[in-house]
């Protein structure tokens, strides 16, 4: 698993309250080389989004090999730059391509976090989400 640790473009301040998101399982097939080189693509192009949007205060993503799934905790300001980020491209056309092969593995999670307590942890933030239904 390779991991990009936290990177806040600003430190949060300790009595202030932040967003905190976390999505996990950003999957693809490893089958498919088209796929691979676009999921590639906008995860470069996501990076570059996320350090110029307003708003956006830190974030650490990872990434797991067999099968190629991103996961991502980030922090904003409030929700409105959270929802302006998302409906930005690149990212929201990395949703729109992608999506008929993450829907299946994707989960999302939004909570309020103080800046005192950040960063918050990988465990926490599954913790925070809905257990996935096993498929027969």
């Amino acid at each position: 698993m390779a991991e990009i640790p936290w990177n806040f473009r600003n430190q949060p301040e300790p009595s202030r309250e932040y967003f905190v998101t976390v999505t996990i399982g950003l999957r693809l097939s490893w089958w498919n080389p088209l796929r691979l080189w676009a999921f590639h693509r906008y995860t470069q192009g996501i990076i570059e989004q996320l350090n110029r949007s307003v708003g956006f205060v830190g974030a650490s993503l990872r990434t797991t090999v067999r099968p190629l799934e991103g996961s991502t905790i980030s922090v904003w300001e409030d929700v409105e730059s959270l929802r302006r980020f998302q409906n930005e491209n690149p990212h929201a056309e990395a949703i729109e391509v992608l999506s008929s092969d993450t829907k299946r593995w994707f989960q999302y999670a939004l909570w309020k976090s103080r800046g005192d307590a950040l960063p918050r942890t990988w465990e926490e933030a599954e913790g925070r989400l809905k257990p996935r239904e096993q498929s027969a």
